[in-house]
């Protein structure tokens, strides 16, 4: 299944012609690999790699990209897709896209005056498991939302590396936070984005548990509601000696599910809906899927016209704003709205 995953089938993508794709990398953005990885998805033409010079804008304009993709440190990313959009791709951005709101909020105007998408890289939307979920919560078998509990647990070993305390990622002016801007956004977009309903106010702390000398968490505590009244938590730190614990359980009036994405076993859940499935159930067994590839070929089918933007800019900004309005509520004490 993981080598299978730029394989498309829809006429619509097999029809469309080949896209020429810029790019935009610095050695110290992240996951690198995975993104040059995109010139072996189906429907891709020329592939530039290009980095954030001063004549970025003119190398841009004489690609003409359908698709960019940004990965560089947060701080420089807000530029680059702006000059992408104005180069008119759509762009493909490595969270958390910038170390600040505001220009984020800038490019992101810039892009619906053009008419083109931010997409930062939500790839666990991508996950069979999570897209069943959701499917599950649009059946009505999950029912109202009561409540959510997730889980994004990496290790602490990393933050004791001196080369990664003195990379961007320690720095909240480079990078814009820690351990919840940089992975517990992607269950905050997957929690908006499975219960179809942004999340209205949080309330947080966080900590540097580790004691490491870094500037940025390490630890996250958010508390969050819902517009459509349920309430969510999400624990996100580097607390293990190695791995990952994920996990996002979600409780509703008609049924619960349980998504953990690193099990054969993905999904859990069980419904009282009259025309549900009795008793618990669960996925297939299946092998990890490589989301990275499948959000690239993703991207790709966009810019194509082949299909949907598998995120739009309106999700990419709902998700950074959760984070920045839980980094105001740690700093002020207080619940604090997320702006709209």
């Amino acid at each position: 299944m993981t080598r299978r995953a730029f394989a498309t089938t829809s006429a619509a993508a097999l029809a469309a012609g080949p896209v020429p794709v810029a790019l935009i990398l610095e050695p110290t953005g992240d996951h690198l690999s995975h993104y040059r990885r995109v010139k072996a998805c189906q429907g891709v033409g020329a592939v530039t790699e290009v980095e954030p010079a001063a004549d970025l804008p003119e190398r841009l304009a004489a690609i003409r990209p359908a698709l960019a993709i940004v990965s560089l440190e947060p701080h420089r990313m807000p530029v680059a897709i702006e000059a992408a959009v104005d180069a008119g791709a759509h762009v493909l951005v490595e969270k958390p896209g910038c170390a600040a709101q505001a220009p984020f909020e800038a490019a992101a105007r810039k892009a619906a005056a053009r008419g083109r998408e931010i997409m930062l890289a939500m790839a666990t939307r991508l996950d069979p498991a999570a897209i069943a979920a959701r499917g599950l919560v649009q059946k009505g078998w999950i029912g109202e939302i009561y409540g959510a509990d997730m889980h994004w647990i990496a290790d602490q070993t990393r933050l004791t590396n001196p080369a990664y305390q003195r990379s961007w990622k320690s720095s909240k002016k480079l990078g814009g936070g820690g351990k919840l801007i940089f992975h517990g956004i992607h269950y905050v977009d997957l929690l908006q984005w499975i219960c179809a309903s942004p999340v209205a106010e949080v309330a947080a702390m966080i900590r540097n548990a580790g004691r490491q000398p870094i500037e940025v968490e390490d630890a996250a505590a958010v508390s969050m509601a819902l517009a459509s009244g349920g309430l969510a938590t999400l624990n996100a730190g580097y607390y293990l000696d190695r791995g990952y614990a994920n996990m996002v359980y979600v409780w509703g009036s008609r049924g619960w599910f349980r998504f953990e994405p690193r099990l054969e076993r993905a999904l859990t859940w069980s419904s009282t809906a009259p025309d549900a499935p009795r008793g618990t159930q669960q996925s297939p067994e299946a092998a990890p899927v490589n989301v990275y590839d499948r959000m690239l070929q993703a991207a790709v089918d966009f810019a194509r016209g082949a299909a949907p933007p598998f995120i739009r800019t309106a999700d990419s900004l709902a998700a950074l704003r959760v984070c920045f309005a839980a980094y105001a509520s740690a700093e002020s004490g207080r619940v604090t709205r997320v702006a709209v």
